[in-house]
Order: structure tokens, then sequence, then C-alpha cells
């Protein structure tokens, strides 16, 4: 960083209380009469354009802006590109700026149709004038972003998005890495996912087709605590019950939904059986 600079950094330092407290301290720190504020994980980094392109956006009448990125981990193609839930000929382009385009859905919708969307923080610039008091809901350890999204729209705020590559996702320190199934983690995580998207049909007005895609999220994470219980079961791991209790207590139908699952997974290993079959040279 160039010394003439260094003396505008404000270096703010707190215990750890998660990603929305972290960023609520910082919201909390922004000087007076601060007009745009944008978002940059300690892992990410911006490409040379993009603060360029967000407030030549945002001054053209819109009042967040994101876009495009790259990620570590998938090398060959963009967020967008892999992940397909922008194409942008359903949305209106904006005049006058290239790559540029008015979201056309709100951020709810966006969200919760594609299980969490493609909006990434460190593409996000806003115009914290507009909307200096919102805060990131700290009650989340994960998903904190997908709210912070979720209420500039209930707020009426303006999106609009860029298909070009602004930003590129580095490895950083992934607080899921190392919890697939049967992790000591595992369980934890989906119960902290679960709490996200169960919280989401309580804290908004869901369109039935925003409910169905809530749900099917719910079910599929649900799932996925079951699948992680027989492993666990299988291999003689332990089971905290603790997690469970929250699970239920998050979503009641879930004790329902796992008596079901025997059933479901019989009839789901005779239907591969049976396309296995199909697929089988016959002579």
């Amino acid at each position: 960083m160039p010394e003439a600079n260094r003396s505008r950094v404000l270096l703010l330092e707190q215990a750890n209380k998660g990603a929305g407290a972290a960023r609520n301290l910082a919201l909390e720190s922004v000087p007076h009469g601060t007009k745009y504020v944008a978002f940059l994980d300690s892992d990410d980094t911006w490409r040379p354009d993009h603060l360029n392109l967000a407030v030549q956006t945002l001054s053209a009448g819109n009042d967040v802006y994101f876009a495009d990125w790259w990620s570590f981990n998938h090398p060959h193609t963009s967020n967008f590109q892999r992940i397909g839930a922008l194409p942008p000929d359903r949305h209106e382009k904006i005049t006058g700026l290239t790559g540029v385009y008015k979201l056309g859905v709100s951020p709810l919708e966006h969200i919760t149709k594609d299980g969490g969307g493609v909006i990434q923080t460190s593409t996000v610039v806003y115009d914290y004038s507009k909307y200096s008091k919102l805060r990131f809901r700290e009650e989340f350890y994960n998903g904190q972003d997908f709210f912070f999204w979720m209420d500039l729209g209930e707020l009426n705020a303006e999106f609009a998005f860029s298909t070009t590559i602004d930003a590129e996702n580095g490895e950083g320190i992934n607080i899921y890495q190392g919890a697939g199934w049967g992790t000591d983690r595992s369980l934890a995580r989906l119960r902290n996912e679960i709490f996200v998207w169960t919280s989401v049909r309580r804290l908004y007005q869901l369109t039935p087709a925003q409910y169905k895609s809530n749900q099917k999220t719910i079910k599929h994470l649900e799932d996925g605590v079951i699948r992680d219980i027989i492993h666990r079961v299988r291999r003689k791991k332990p089971i905290d019950k603790n997690l469970l209790i929250d699970i239920a207590k998050y979503d009641p139908m879930f004790i329902a939904r796992a008596s079901t699952w025997p059933i479901r997974a019989l009839r789901e290993k005779k239907s591969n059986r049976r396309q296995e079959n199909r697929k089988a040279p016959t002579e």
C-alpha cells in the first residue's frame, strides 16, 4: 500500500465473535459522511476495475452492486458460469455499462431459489448512506451475509450485478474444513445450516414458490443429517444428542421425516438398481 494511504487505514480488533460481529464492528466505525461501503474478506482480492465499476453502477441509480468472481477450487470457470443462477438475458441491461444488469428478482427470491445464490460478499459494494443502520444478524454462525442481502431487499434496495469477474476468492480459512460425513464437526455444520434455512421462513414472508424452494433446501440438509447418523452408527462413532435436539427444535417435522427415511432409502436403492440394469449391456 502506498505510504500516503496508510494513515487512512483503521485497524479494529475484538475477541472472535464470528464474521457477522466483525463486519458490524467495521460498520459501526465507518466515518460520518461515507457514501459507499465495500466488503473484502482477508483471503480474497479485488481486480483493478472492481471499485470503479461498482461506483459507476451505483451512481446510475442502484443501491447494491455485486459481480462474478473466480474461486481457487474451480479454476476453469467463474462462479456465475458454474452455478448458472443469473442468465443475463433474464435481467435488464443497464445502458452505458458493459455487462451490468439490474437484478430482475428480489434477493430473497434469488437466494431461496438457488439455495444461497451467487452474491459473494467480497464483490459487494452498497450505498451505506441510505442503509447506515442495517447490520449483520450475529445470531448466525454462517449465512449472515445471506440475511444482510435479503434485509437490504426488504428495505427496497435496488440490486445490480456485473458479469465481469471482479474478485478472486482465495483458500483462506474454511470454517467447515474437515467437516465431512462422520467427522466431529459434520453434524454441527448441518445443524448450523438448518438453523439458517428454517430461519428464512420465520423472518420473511415467502411466496408459495419460495417456501417450496426453502423446504427443498431444508429437506436436503436433513437427509444429510440422517445419512451422517447412519454413518456414525455403522462405525460406532459418538452422536451429539444436543445437536439433534436443536435440529428438531428448528424444524419439528424433522422427526417425522427421519422416521420415513429407511423406506425412502430402500426405494432409492431399488430405483438405482433398475437404472443400472437398464444400462447393463445385453448379449
